[in-house]
């Protein structure tokens, strides 16, 4: 049985060791490890690194970054993984906080006043002969993060050596469709949990191949599709949201979307009756965006709009929706239609070993989602009141709104803070409503919030728009797609703006950061009946 990370990175290395790994790099499996215990050694010699030290990366998307993943845990001590878009304070705070000792970095990230720095690019010339492994167990921590939380001070997650070991095997769930060989894309950032899990984790103990992109450039994804051709493309749902949009929006300028449409509804009778080239036709340039042998389209770090799913899976894709949090070491449940090697459709549900609960549902099934199993942390670290507030006889309290459909497909409903609760008492849930709106192609971001606007409670909309969308077309919009649900949902007070709504790095929109400019006065209030 694996005790540690390093035993699982070197029993899928020697299996695989002439196969490539990195494949910008050209660098084998075989490297890889190798690569690993030069760094180890550099760190035990060098900075004497121990079982149950800190150390910090802080660097953008490099093999280097990998290797020194790996190489920390193998000591014994804790990665402690930094947020390059967070400021220096930030930083030294976090550093400061968890007792950090060195920081592996990348050179235009370093900083002074805190632990010592090392440039994480730095070529190692140990031998990797000298690697000792320590003695760690399964228990011991192997990486620190900071909760996203966007108010009050955030609270550090230790996930242990077998909240990765259990993700690793229960990834191995979805080899029916994500084959050894298959290029995973990987510009998503390391140091957040979902580019651990599907940059890190998941080539590897699926024997994949890996592709960084270090450089967050449209331009850049696009020729590495048609360069490289890969299998797996992870993103968050805004990414995902940006391609539906392009794509919608080229065929309407083309004059083909109505045709495309009728073609996607009807693909399944159409391949019945022997006019699957039709399909083939219609999906075929869709395809070839992304380089023409994409199979898997993933997405989390945030909530994926049912809609862009479905529009996706239409287009032949597998779609995997991903819910999850650093504190259940991502993936708490997998949104993922396949079909298993015994014929079966699999449609949803956790990674083997975890259980995932909607808590006191409403009479819409709609209640507070509960995980439990082996991917979730032991606990904040030093945070003892934290732990009491969100874990309940095993279970942990993620603090988001949801329910499970027939196929047990988890529809997310948002955080729970973020309901709106109308003073009639019915609910709304803002990802609902940001859902139908950005349906519309000139609407490219989406918050809706809780707001008093003559003393009462109603959903408000702030809306980031294309170039040059004016009010009253905005107006007509909101008016158009409220008419698709109920009254009490209606949103008819708005703000515009072409300036990028604030989010966090993994492209959620902070919505408390928007509601504070809105009564900050940087947004203009509008009325749909304006």
């Amino acid at each position: 049985m694996m005790k540690n990370i390093y035993d699982m990175l070197q029993d899928v290395c020697k299996k695989n060791k002439n196969r490539v790994f990195f494949v910008r790099q050209n660098e084998t499996y075989a490297d890889l490890l190798n690569g690993v215990k030069q760094r180890a050694v550099l760190l035990a010699k060098k900075f004497k690194i121990k079982k149950g030290d800190t150390v910090a990366i802080l660097s953008g998307n490099t093999p280097e970054f990998i290797r020194s993943y790996f190489a920390i845990t193998s000591q014994g001590a804790r990665v402690l993984m930094l947020d390059t878009g967070l400021s220096q304070t930030e930083h030294l705070n976090m550093m400061k906080r968890t007792n950090c000792k060195l920081v592996l970095a990348q050179k235009n990230y370093f900083i002074d006043g805190g632990p010592k720095m090392y440039d994480i690019e730095t070529p190692d010339e140990t031998d990797a002969n000298d690697f000792v492994q320590a003695d760690v167990t399964r228990e011991d921590i192997a990486m620190l993060s900071f909760t996203s939380g966007s108010t009050g001070n955030p609270k550090v997650v230790g996930l242990t050596h077998d909240n990765i070991l259990s993700l690793g095997q229960g990834a191995l769930f979805y080899k029916p469709v994500i084959l050894p060989g298959y290029i995973f894309y990987g510009f998503l950032p390391l140091y957040h949990i979902y580019g651990v899990v599907i940059n890190i984790v998941a080539p590897l103990v699926l024997e994949g191949k890996l592709l960084l992109q270090p450089i967050l450039n449209p331009r850049e994804f696009i020729n590495d599709f048609k360069k490289y051709k890969p299998e797996v493309i992870p993103a968050v749902p805004r990414i995902w949201e940006a391609f539906y949009k392009k794509i919608v929006q080229t065929a309407k300028e083309k004059h083909v979307y109505t045709f495309m449409r009728i073609v996607l509804a009807l693909r399944g009778f159409l391949r019945t009756v022997g006019m699957g080239w039709l399909v083939r036709k219609v999906t075929k340039p869709v395809h070839e965006l992304f380089g023409g042998n994409t199979k898997v389209l993933v997405s989390a770090g945030a909530t994926l709009k049912p809609s862009v799913r479905k529009f996706f899976e239409s287009l032949g894709f597998v779609v995997g929706d991903c819910y999850g949090l650093t504190e259940t070491t991502g993936p708490a449940n997998f949104n993922f239609a396949f079909r298993m090697p015994d014929g079966s459709m699999h449609y949803a549900g956790p990674l083997p070993g975890n259980e995932i609960e909607i808590h006191n549902p409403d009479k819409h099934g709609i209640g507070e989602i509960w995980v439990r199993g082996n991917l979730v942390m032991p606990g904040y670290v030093d945070n003892e009141d934290a732990n009491a507030a969100a874990f309940e006889n095993g279970w942990f309290k993620t603090g988001d709104m949801g329910k499970l459909d027939k196929y047990g497909r988890l529809v997310v409903k948002g955080r729970k803070k973020q309901v709106i609760v109308l003073d009639s008492g019915k609910n709304v849930y803002p990802d609902e409503l940001e859902d139908l709106y950005l349906q519309n192609e000139d609407i490219l971001a989406a918050a809706v919030f809780e707001y008093v606007i003559k003393g009462k409670t109603v959903p408000f909309a702030v809306f980031q728009v294309k170039p040059g969308t004016t009010v009253a077309k905005v107006a007509m919009m909101l008016k158009a797609s409220n008419l698709k649900i109920a009254p009490y949902k209606w949103v008819k007070h708005f703000a515009i703006t072409e300036e990028e709504l604030p989010q966090t790095s993994a492209k959620k929109i902070k919505h408390f950061a928007v509601r504070e400019m809105l009564d900050r006065g940087d947004f203009v209030q509008h009325n749909q009946n304006e």
